[in-house]
């Protein structure tokens, strides 16, 4: 799935704030980050980054005020340190570039700026990196033609029934009741 960037054009990912290790600015100690860090004036709009529908609106110690959009069962946009909480509610459907929220500088914060996730679901830590989303579609690594049907086949599964319409549930990579009678209505049905 590609995301337009939900900040402004003339905006950059800090370059001391990419997703995975740094030194934590405030501890200064090395830590994990979930995301990525765009510095914006308090008040700048912030869009959807794809179709999706409001999941989460909330304010936290760390994150400050919080929203979280769902794009697909997989892709959750994260916006965090926004200046009020967001005038969308929980339910509220958008489209790619409907206006969101505006940055702020609420929570854990050294200064006014955008911290922006990707989650595969709503829980925290979930995280993988956001970039790739922006740069264009994001395909899964190939599968080993092992005769093994392990974690990333049943996810691949899952994600192809997903786009038909069969499956409804995350993409866990797991084998459960309800992938496989996704599956199995998939092969009856004899749409492949």
């Amino acid at each position: 799935m590609k995301l337009s960037q939900p900040w402004p054009e003339g905006y950059t990912v800090n370059k001391n704030s990419p997703f995975g290790y740094r030194t934590d600015p405030i501890t200064r100690k090395r830590k994990f980050h979930h995301g990525i860090d765009v510095a914006l004036p308090v008040g700048t709009p912030l869009t959807a980054g794809a179709d999706g529908t409001v999941v989460h609106k909330g304010s936290g110690a760390s994150g400050g005020n919080t929203l979280i959009i769902m794009h697909a069962p997989d892709v959750y946009a994260v916006y965090y340190h926004l200046q009020k909480p967001s005038d969308l509610p929980k339910g509220a459907k958008v489209q790619r570039g409907d206006k969101v929220a505006l940055s702020g500088n609420t929570g854990r914060s050294t200064g006014p700026h955008l911290h922006f996730e990707i989650r595969k679901s709503k829980r925290w830590g979930d995280t993988v990196d956001p970039m790739p989303f922006f740069s264009g579609a994001v395909t899964p690594a190939p599968l080993v033609t092992d005769g093994i049907m392990g974690k990333k086949s049943w996810a691949a599964i899952q994600r192809m029934l997903t786009a038909k319409g069969y499956y409804k549930g995350a993409i866990t990579g797991r084998k459960d009741r309800s992938t496989v009678r996704a599956l199995q209505t998939f092969l009856n049905e004899g749409s492949w």
